[in-house]
């Protein structure tokens, strides 16, 4: 199935279930703040910090956006060092392991779905 198809797919079920679009200014810029701190772009979030908080956004959904982008960035690295600990006889796992990802820690505190 090519993407234009999938798209109409995804529009005609979200349509027939009445869901509406949840994602604005603030959600959007929460998501550039994790992403950014995943790509390692310090000038992109100088930029978008300083606009989530003119937008009014909470300190601490900045925090958890830019926790839940560092887990994303360190989490593929910790895997890549389990490995080399496993083939090459490194200890480099060793050094901080973060097991959890900082949205099911949210999730699991919220008590909801679960």
């Amino acid at each position: 199935m090519d993407t234009l198809s999938n798209t109409n797919t995804i529009r005609d079920a979200q349509s027939a279930k009445g869901i509406s679009q949840i994602v604005d200014y603030k959600v959007t810029m929460l998501i550039a703040a994790g992403a950014a701190m995943a790509a390692n772009c310090e000038p992109c979030l100088n930029k978008i910090v300083p606009d989530l908080i003119e937008a009014g956004v909470a300190e601490a959904d900045i925090r958890k956006a830019v926790e839940i982008g560092q887990f994303v960035k360190d989490k593929p690295a910790a895997i890549m060092k389990e490995a080399a600990d496993a083939l090459a006889g490194t200890h480099l796992s060793e050094q901080h392991k973060s097991a959890v990802c900082p949205a099911d820690i949210m999730k699991a505190a919220s008590g909801c779905c679960g």
